[in-house]
C-alpha cells in the first residue's frame, strides 16, 4: 500500500447538533467525517470518545492509493475515525407515511428521554431547531421502529439543499430506539453508512430501524430512508453503547 500524503484540517461541531447535552450527535458528527474519508460502499465511523461542542479539532486525513482514512482529535485524545466501509446489506423493509405516522405518536421518548435536547430525536427542540424525528416501535414482532421525516428548509446548508450529514444524522438514532433506551441510556458507538441520495425540503420520507439484537453493552441495529417514491435515500449498521452507571 502506498501512501499519497496525509491532509491536516480542522472540525468544529456547532452546539446546534449536539446528542447530549454536551457532546455532538453521534450521526450528525459521522456524516461530517464521511465527507472526508468517502467510500464505494460507505463509511464507517468508530467514536471513541464523547465529541466536544464548539471547539476546533484536528481531522488527519490519510490518502493511500486504496483507501482514505480519517482520524479526529482533541489535542492528543482521539475522538473518532473513519474509512471507506465494506459492503453491507442492512435494508429495513418500509412502512407507509401514514403507518410511520401513528407509530411516531407512540414515540417512547415522549414519556422518558435521556438526551431530550438532541438534535435528531429530541422532543425538546423546537421546529425549525431539531430534526425532531420520533421514531415509534411497529406493534409487528419484527423488531421494527418507523417515523415520518419532511425535511425543512432549516436542514438545508446555504445552497437551499439537505446536506448528506443530515442524512447520516437521521439514520441514527431511528435504529438506537429500537432498544429500550426509555430505560438504560445508550449512546452511539460504531455506524457504518451509505447516503444514496438527499431528499428534497419538504418530501415525505419514512425512516425505518431494526434490532439486530444486543451482546453485553451492545445492541445491534440497522436504519433505512425511504424517500417519497420508495427509493433508498440511506442505509445503516450502527453499533450502540449502554452508558455505565
Amino acid at each position: 500500500m502506498d501512501t499519497d500524503g496525509d491532509l491536516m484540517t480542522q472540525l468544529t461541531i456547532p452546539a446546534r447538533f449536539c446528542g447530549p447535552a454536551d457532546s455532538a450527535n453521534g450521526g450528525y458528527l459521522a456524516g461530517r467525517l464521511a465527507r472526508l474519508a468517502p467510500g464505494p460502499h460507505g463509511t464507517v465511523v468508530t467514536l471513541h470518545a464523547r465529541p466536544p461542542l464548539e471547539r476546533a479539532l484536528d481531522v488527519d486525513v490519510e490518502q493511500t492509493d486504496e483507501d482514505t482514512a480519517a482520524a479526529l482529535y482533541d489535542g492528543e485524545r482521539l475522538i473518532a475515525s473513519a474509512r471507506s466501509a465494506d459492503p453491507f446489506d442492512a435494508l429495513v423493509p418500509p412502512v407507509g407515511f401514514e403507518v410511520a405516522e401513528l407509530a411516531s405518536a407512540g414515540y417512547p421518548g415522549f414519556t422518558s428521554h435521556p438526551f431530550p435536547g438532541c438534535f435528531v430525536c429530541g422532543h425538546e427542540r423546537e421546529k425549525g431547531d431539531g430534526l425532531r424525528l420520533f421514531p415509534g416501535r411497529l406493534d409487528d414482532g419484527t423488531g421494527r421502529t418507523a417515523c415520518p421525516w419532511v425535511p425543512d428548509e432549516s436542514a438545508t446548508d446555504a445552497s437551499g439543499h439537505v446536506p448528506p450529514e443530515i442524512v447520516w444524522a437521521a439514520l441514527d438514532c431511528p435504529g438506537g430506539w429500537t432498544a429500550d433506551m426509555e430505560r438504560e441510556a445508550r449512546v452511539l458507538g460504531r455506524i457504518a453508512g451509505r447516503v444514496r441520495d438527499v431528499p428534497k425540503p419538504g418530501e415525505h420520507c419514512v425512516i425505518m430501524g431494526r434490532s439486530l439484537g444486543s451482546d453485553g453493552r451492545k445492541t445491534y441495529v440497522a436504519t433505512t430512508i425511504y424517500g417519497p417514491d420508495g427509493a433508498i435515500l440511506g442505509q445503516a449498521l450502527a453499533t450502540w453503547l449502554t452508558l455505565r452507571d
